[in-house]
């Protein structure tokens, strides 16, 4: 039997303090990526403004439609004065396959992300934000919002699995009061196997030295490590290992291409793949993927800092995506971001057997994770047996290798292309909200393959989806060692 529940009292003044929203203008639709036949979940509502906030002045009800087990339709209703945010317990799905369910109100129609219900997989996939900044960044602290908005609203306005609130700490934003604050805010809001939230924090550097960075860490240390204005991402990392186990830590640079704080990282400063097993690929910055691509930053710089220029020296990196937000709002179209910052939301899916802080941490540290911006698109892609993240040895350069995707989105998939060393060898276009096949690579790698000192000689492969919307998703790479 479903049930509707609504966000407790603290969790509605907290919205309607710091984001009330006005009439109705569009409503969100969450669905877990990963269901198993008969096993009762959540979807997750809300009725949102035009700006994107939870509508406060809506009154009236909101019709929910699927593969509903048990039940053709679902009322829930909302009234004026409150929040237009819910979640409806209960719900489940009887047959396998991939499915949508559909908000309908005032007249028009909405569909939820995709999900993939199967009984084969005990891992789920898992969405979060893992880069929101709040008030205490005091970076735009007149857009920002509180760190109790920025859990609230990924909880129940995004209907994220999992955040992080990664101020700045660097140019004396950072303070032990800070510090504190956000830790034992961190530590209130996280509810293992419900809602998990990650540490971390922002250490910017300087261009050359390995630009902005995001710490990830697994408990919060007494304070945090700047290294801005002496020293680089290595020197970074080697200075937090004397404050964690260097197991409890990485970093991932993010918006490379940023004139100024531009991610450049040579071999001097390269801290390895365990310290920097990925990289942010997309934020509303913009993407970092490769020059000329379509949601670039507005000023880029002109040395080779993309992801495929990193991953061609041998860096091995998996794919992650945030907001990087300064309104505090997760996952969100927010249009109150300053005008560089207004590029679609990015996203991260972590695959991991449960929902906790280590299992998210570990997922993003293992590559075991993809990228997306603009929605939460399903992605499962395999490269000659070996999932995303994973090197495998490929001792024969003439053996073919054979590439299979399914993917999923809300709406349309407009193509979807097979990435090998930072080209496209295959697409497919023209496609309707889900697709599946097989794709063989018959080239020689002898000639095409890449090298460095650490990799040897190499190959990898990675899945890039675009919508019609225009919304993005990333495998994170597949690397293959060419004997």
């Amino acid at each position: 039997m479903a049930d509707v529940v609504y966000p407790p009292r603290l969790a509605q003044r907290v919205l309607a303090l710091e984001a009330p929203g006005g009439e109705a203008a569009a409503v969100s639709l969450v669905a877990p990526t990963i269901t198993v036949p008969g096993e009762p979940f959540r979807l997750k509502l809300a009725v949102l403004d035009e700006l994107g906030y939870p509508s406060t002045e809506f009154d009236g009800a909101v019709m929910l439609r699927g593969p509903l087990a048990g039940a053709g339709e679902i009322e829930v209703p909302f009234a004026r004065g409150r929040p237009a945010v819910a979640h409806v317990a209960g719900v489940a799905i009887a047959a396998d396959g991939l499915h949508r369910f559909q908000a309908e109100w005032d007249g028009g129609a909405h569909h939820s992300n995709p999900t993939c219900c199967t009984g084969g997989d005990a891992s789920r996939i898992y969405w979060g934000d893992p880069h929101v900044h709040t008030v205490l960044s005091d970076c735009h602290p007149d857009r920002c919002r509180s760190l109790e908005f920025c859990y609230v609203a990924g909880k129940w306005l995004s209907g994220l699995e999992w955040v992080s609130a990664a101020d700045h700490v660097s140019n004396g934003r950072g303070s032990l009061g800070k510090w504190r604050q956000q830790a034992a805010a961190c530590e209130l809001f996280d509810e293992p196997g419900i809602f998990a939230t990650l540490p971390a924090y922002e250490a910017s550097l300087k261009g050359g030295a390995g630009g902005d960075n995001n710490v990830y860490m697994l408990r919060w240390p007494d304070i945090f490590v700047d290294e801005y204005d002496q020293g680089n991402i290595r020197t970074l990392c080697e200075k937090m290992s004397g404050k964690l186990s260097p197991e409890e830590f990485f970093v991932v640079p993010h918006h490379t291409t940023r004139t100024g704080k531009h991610g450049e990282i040579g071999d001097d400063i390269y801290p390895g793949p365990d310290w920097m097993p990925a990289v942010e690929i997309h934020s509303k910055w913009g993407t970092s993927e490769y020059r000329g691509n379509p949601n670039g930053l507005h000023e880029i710089h002109p040395g080779p800092s993309y992801a495929v220029d990193l991953l061609a020296k041998g860096l091995r990196l998996g794919f992650i995506g945030g907001t990087d937000t300064h309104t505090t709002l997760p996952a969100g179209h927010d249009r109150r971001n300053p005008g560089h910052i207004n590029r679609p939301p990015g996203l991260t899916a972590v695959r991991a057997g449960e929902l906790t802080r280590e299992a998210i941490f570990r997922g993003i540290q293992s590559r075991n994770c993809y990228a997306a911006s603009g929605e939460r698109i399903y992605l499962e892609a395999d490269v000659a047996g070996a999932r995303p993240g994973q090197s495998i040895e490929w001792t024969d350069s003439k053996a073919p290798r054979c590439i299979s995707v399914t993917a999923a989105a809300g709406g349309d998939i407009a193509s979807v292309e097979i990435v090998r060393n930072g080209q496209a060898i295959h697409t497919r276009q023209g496609l309707s909200w889900k697709t599946a096949f097989d794709f063989t690579d018959g080239d020689d790698l002898t000639d095409s393959a890449l090298a460095s000192k650490d990799l040897g000689r190499f190959a990898y492969y990675y899945v890039r989806l675009t919508c019609s919307s225009g919304a993005r998703a990333w495998s994170s790479p597949v690397w293959l060692s060419i004997g």
